[in-house]
């Protein structure tokens, strides 16, 4: 006499678990550093079940990683600094700017990343092969070329070479501060970045 099955031997096999992909170690990697844990390649390597090799193909090295992963918070805060700004040309970039550090400054996983170790930190951070410096010069530029284009902005100086002199000053005011530990001044950079974009930064709202 055949044996009745039960419902659940009548229902499909489960699909297998999606295989971990680069993307997978990236989020995992912002997760742990909003959670304020350390990002090493293979604690990354094992929580995703993939072996350090094919996370490092994927990654390259921690500085690497990590300087991915400020990135991508550089980003949300670059958008945000942009939000409801009134000013144009030369003020506009000056204020944007301003705006981006003071959100960088009042993230907290950014300064428990830079507490926990600043010599790292700093490399990290400003180095000649750092990925966030390029990355946000990169935003910098893009930001004075637009506002040239639309007519808003002249500027005699060469885009590429003010971009990079606004990050260095700005990261200056920024990071100096916080390796040292004390509490960063950016309104002591705004007439500096002013002076730089050719802004009348008295008449710039904090």
């Amino acid at each position: 006499m055949p044996t009745r099955k039960s419902p659940a031997s009548l229902r499909p096999p489960a699909a297998p678990a999606a295989r971990p992909t680069s993307a997978d170690a990236f989020a995992l990697a912002r997760r742990r550093f909003v959670r304020g844990e350390r990002i090493d390649l293979q604690e990354v390597a094992a929580e995703l079940g993939i072996n350090r090799v094919t996370l490092y193909r994927w990654v390259g090295t921690r500085e690497r990683l990590i300087g991915e992963v400020l990135c991508h918070f550089a980003d949300i805060a670059w958008e945000m600094a942009g939000d409801g700004l009134r000013d144009r040309g030369p003020e506009y970039a000056a204020r944007r700017l301003h705006r981006f550090l003071q959100a960088i400054q009042d993230f907290t996983p950014f300064q428990r990343f830079v507490a926990a170790d600043p010599e790292y930190a700093l490399r990290v951070l400003t180095s000649r092969h750092s990925v966030l410096q390029e990355h946000v010069i990169g935003l910098v530029r893009a930001l004075l070329e637009a506002q040239v284009a639309a007519g808003r902005l002249s500027l005699p100086r060469d885009l590429d070479s003010l971009a990079y002199a606004l990050v260095r000053i700005s990261e200056a005011y920024l990071y100096n501060d916080l390796i040292t530990g004390r509490e960063p001044d950016l309104d002591k950079a705004l007439p500096v970045i002013a002076a730089l974009l050719q802004a009348p930064w008295k008449g710039l709202r904090l």
